[in-house]
């Protein structure tokens, strides 16, 4: 299972996710074990502005 460890992993996949979004297309990200997607869930979105 992927680890979240920090922060900038979670504004990594933030902008992956903008990216995409850009295109008109969606990511999931699937596979997170649960301390990480805690993580992803509290900090998405606050760390660029977005």
């Amino acid at each position: 299972m992927p680890h979240i460890w920090d922060a900038s992993s979670v504004a990594a996949l933030d902008a992956i996710g903008t990216k995409y979004a850009q295109r008109g297309k969606t990511v999931e990200i699937v596979g997170l074990n649960e301390p990480s997607a805690r993580i992803h869930k509290t900090l998405s979105g606050e760390l660029t502005g977005s």
